[in-house]
């Protein structure tokens, strides 16, 4: 038994096709990355204002009914990581977690 050391990939330069692909991949993931985007607002919120968690709670709630449009109006195939099952099971559960959490988040204003 021989030890042959395992295959490696050759490593590339940045080539316009490597640069091409994350560029599609970018546009298919374009809602994902926006819903992400707005988590990470909140994230930073919280980081910045640690003892100030309500206003963040309210974006992450607006987070997930942007997820629910996006998942709506968006068909399967831009959707992206957003299309998790069929799209009215999706839609409804984005939007009732949303709606849920916004409306926690507004009575808890009061």
């Amino acid at each position: 038994m021989s030890s042959r050391r395992p295959s490696t990939l050759p490593t590339r330069p940045c080539t316009p096709d490597v640069l091409g692909r994350a560029w599609r991949w970018v546009q298919e993931q374009s809602a994902f990355l926006l819903v992400l985007a707005i988590l990470l607002a909140a994230f930073c919120y919280l980081v910045v204002n640690p003892g100030e968690w309500r206003p963040a709670t309210g974006v992450v709630a607006v987070s997930a009914v942007v997820a629910g449009l996006l998942r709506l109006v968006l068909p399967s195939g831009r959707a992206g990581q957003l299309a998790v099952r069929g799209r009215i099971f999706d839609v409804v559960c984005y939007l009732v977690m949303g709606v849920a959490m916004l409306a926690v988040d507004i009575r808890l204003h009061t």
